[in-house]
Formats: structure tokens, sequence, C-alpha cells
């Protein structure tokens, strides 16, 4: 428990002039008018690893409260602490896999931003990167004053549940202030203040439960076509050509495209599918036409970068392959080495595949430029069990044009 905090501002001028002397004047300001009281006696019970939530309209005292109880718990602020000049993935520490986790985390999980310094980044993209960066620095506490205030609604609702999400995670805690209380479910705090002005609090200690992001129920699933991939390429580290396409799902929020799963034909052989399987002949004609028949390849996930971050990729991930008409899905993707969607999805991490090289590819095969984007990747190998799946049906009938 904190020492009361009480803050109070001397209505007398600092600096005395001729005109802040004629408006004392004009409006009848006695020089003995009492201190304008912020808070008097304001008790909080703070504990380490809490988040902490002050909400009210400009001028209630939310951000002089906050700047008190910063200096007492020792916080770093995350708005002026110093970005370094250099890419996102350099600028933190730890192995590769642990920078490539966090950033993840703070929603920054596309692969074309991790070599970009912070002046390259949009407004969004650089406050997301200044929390993961002051998390990086594990303190007691971090400050984050007009907390997501630049930030359009659904973004800032994504910022508020990935950071509570952190929060329970790192252990450290976070004290953040902002006019904006419609972010207060997704953020979940432990303790909430109500600034009121005028000293007039009102302090909440809440209870954390995890739950699904305060929007989720406005998602909705249609059938697609390849004819959609060209509007989620640019998201995606490999946006070339498709190979042959079995099935394409889209997500939508509303009547906004939100996310992609593109389904198509198996690579004729992979080193760990025959170690999962437990494949004799993994070439053989008839392996070959079982396994064209019974598992399909998610060669595409795209989720809009608003949304990524807040557990909505590993739902629509899901529910994109129960509808699917198979037994099994396999995928092999590069971020499997930081981001554990597809194990949240429900998939089996099988392991990495090796460095791709030229050869047989099943019903496609790789461009040699696709070859030589990914000669140094290796991608992890997922499968995902479907054989207990949903009726093959989209969620809702019909789709909106894009």
């Amino acid at each position: 428990m904190l020492d009361p905090i009480t803050i109070r501002y001397p209505s007398r001028p600092a600096r005395r002039s001729l005109l802040t002397g004629r408006v004392a004047d004009l409006f009848g300001l006695s020089p003995e008018e009492p201190p304008h009281p912020v808070a008097e006696g304001l008790t909080l019970d703070i504990r380490p690893g809490d988040l902490v939530l002050l909400t009210g309209p400009s001028g209630s005292g939310k951000s002089s409260v906050l700047r008190e109880l910063g200096r007492r718990l020792g916080a770093i602020d995350a708005n002026a602490i110093e970005l370094p000049d250099a890419p996102l993935i350099d600028a933190l520490p730890g192995p590769l896999d642990d920078r490539l986790a966090a950033l993840a985390g703070c929603g920054l999980s596309e692969a074309r931003l991790f070599p970009r310094t912070p002046a390259e980044l949009s407004d969004g993209q650089r406050y997301r990167f200044r929390l993961c960066y002051a998390l990086a620095k594990a303190p007691a506490f971090v400050l984050a004053d007009e907390f997501t205030a630049l930030l359009d609604r659904p973004l800032a609702k994504v910022v508020a549940y990935n950071l509570r999400k952190l929060v329970a995670r790192t252990g450290v805690g976070v004290l953040a202030a902002t006019t904006h209380d419609d972010i207060a479910d997704d953020l979940a705090p432990d303790v909430w203040v109500r600034c009121h002005g005028d000293g007039l609090f009102g302090v909440e200690r809440r209870g954390w439960k995890r739950r699904p992001l305060s929007f989720a129920d406005e998602f909705w699933l249609s059938d697609g076509a390849p004819a959609d991939w060209p509007y989620f390429a640019r998201w995606h580290y490999r946006s070339h050509r498709l190979g042959f396409v079995r099935r394409v799902t889209v997500l939508w929020r509303g009547d906004a495209p939100a996310g992609i799963c593109v389904f198509g034909m198996p690579a004729a052989s992979l080193a760990p599918r025959t170690r999962f399987f437990g494949l004799a002949n993994a070439r053989g004609r008839v392996e070959l036409a079982a396994l064209n028949e019974r598992l399909w390849c998610l060669q595409r996930v795209v989720l809009h970068p608003t949304y990524r971050g807040a557990g909505v990729a590993a739902a629509f991930v899901r529910r994109a392959c129960e509808l699917c008409p198979v037994d099994w899905v396999e995928t092999l993707t590069a971020m499997g080495h930081a981001n554990p969607v597809f194990e949240r999805a429900g998939f089996a991490r099988v392991g990495p595949t090796g460095k791709p090289r030229p050869g047989r590819h099943g019903a496609y095969s790789p461009s040699r430029a696709a070859l030589d984007e990914t000669r140094f990747a290796e991608p992890v190998y997922y499968v995902f069990d479907n054989r207990g799946r949903a009726a093959y049906a989209t969620d809702t009938p019909g789709r909106p044009a894009p």
C-alpha cells in the first residue's frame, strides 16, 4: 500500500506580470486564494506486476497522479524513452527467437518490419515498439500517458489486449492513463482509477481473468477464391504466386476483409511428414494418391496487421482447418520459430524441415526466384488432426465485396 497521495497546485501564478495582475483584478482573484486540489489523501493499493489504468477527461488530474505514481514506483516512461537508431530486431536483447517473440507479442509480427528502424515505422507501429522496448528493459513499472490516444479504436483495443498478456507473462507492471475508457475491457487493469476532477476519484481493484477480445463476435468467415489473395499478399513475407489451390477461406470483420487462409496440394515428400505418419514408401503411387485425398497444405495465412497478437489468428486458422473436408492439414512456416499461433490453433509442432532445395514438390514446383528467396530458411512443419472436423459449411452465407 502506497502512502496517501496529495497534490495541490497553487492558484497564484508562478511568474507574475502586469497582465496576470490585471486578470486577477478583472475576475476578483484573491492573492490568498487556496491551492487547487488535484488529489487529497488518495490511497492506492498497487502491487508489483500490477496493471494500473487511470481514466478521466482532460484536466481531471490523471496525468498528475500518474507522474507521482511513476516517481514513487521508479517507472520508465515509455513515451520519453529514447529509441535507438537501429533495426527493431537489433534493438532488443536476447536470442533471435526471443526477440521475434517479443515483437510478435506487441503485434509487430510482420517480417518486413524487423529490419526497419523506429523512424521508419508508422505512428501506430512506433507506439507498439515503444511499449515493447520499454518492457524489454525489465523495469519494475512502465509508465504510459495518453495510452493508445493516437491509435484508431480497434487497434487501441488490440494493443490494450496484447499489453495485458505481456504484463501477465513478464511480471512488469504498467501505469497507463487515457481519456478513452473503451479499452478498459481489453486492458483488464488490476487497479482502475476513475478521475472525476477537483480531487474526486473512484478506485476499483479487480481480478484479472483471460477473456476473448472485446469485439471477437464481430468476425465471420466465408468461402473465398484465389482472386482474394492479392489484397493480402502485401502483408506476407512470401507474396509470390500461389500453388494449386484447393480452398480459400476469408475472415471478415463486418464488411471489411480481415484475414485469409489458402489451402493447396501437399508437396510429394517431406522428411518430417514421413516421420510423423510413419510412412514406409512416401513416394509410392498408392501413398501419393492417399496423401492427396486425405491431406491438404495450408500454404498461406495472413491476418490484417490491426488484429495481430490478440488471439484472432489462432481461432481463425483452427476454424478454417475444421471446415476443410480432409482428415489432416499440414503447414510450413518460418514464423514458427517466433510465433506459436499454430500450436494455439491446435497444430502439432513436428519440427524444422531443413533448408529447401530444388526437386520434386508435388502438384507444383517453386520457381527459382522462390527458392532463392528462401534458401536460408528452415521452416517449421506442423500437422493438424482434422478427423473430428465439423460439417463442411461456411459460418455465414454470402460474401460482401472487399
